[in-house]
């Protein structure tokens, strides 16, 4: 009887240690994680350059203060982000909005004009006083902002055509 008590003993001790092995190992899986991150840069692009403004026609000699075209810069900017816009004429670098339009003989005659935002009679737009667009929403819904051209001075000068390049620099 000792020996079926003893045999007994080893038999369900030796379970038992089956048993802690295979619970130790089930209630002990293996876990890892990682991290995962990324860097969201701000950025500002022009989605739709403004096209050439074409001024109308007019006559030599005659006051071209009325003389105004528009075109527009349509900006798409990050979320939050507001533009500043700088307008810079070729003729002049002038950083007031005003520039000259360049023809006639030697491409040396001008007609004075000048750049605004919101009219034809605002305050000239350069780069000293540029223009703020509102607070971007999200990216894809880009902004519009008006530039007008109104010629300043009479064309007393000889006929013939006059242009000017405007350069746009915009900061977010």
């Amino acid at each position: 009887m000792q020996f079926k008590k003893s045999l007994m003993t080893v038999t369900l001790v030796t379970i038992g240690g089956f048993a802690a092995m295979s619970s130790a190992n089930a209630a002990s899986p293996t876990s890892s994680s990682f991290g995962v991150s990324m860097d969201v840069e701000s950025i500002c692009t022009i989605d739709a350059a403004p096209l050439d403004v074409v001024l109308a026609t007019t006559e030599a000699g005659k006051a071209t203060t009325a003389v105004t075209a528009t075109t527009n810069l349509i900006l798409n900017c990050s979320k939050g982000s507001v533009a500043v816009i700088g307008l810079t004429p070729a003729s002049t670098t002038s950083l007031d909005g005003t520039g000259t339009l360049l023809g006639g003989d030697l491409d040396a005659e001008k007609v004075a004009y000048k750049l605004t935002s919101g009219s034809a009679s605002g305050t000239a737009w350069g780069t000293t006083n540029t223009v703020s667009t509102d607070e971007f929403a999200d990216y894809a819904t880009a902004i519009t902002t008006p530039i007008y051209l109104t010629v300043t001075s009479d064309a007393d000068v000889t006929p013939g055509a006059y242009d000017d390049t405007i350069n746009i620099s915009v900061a977010y």
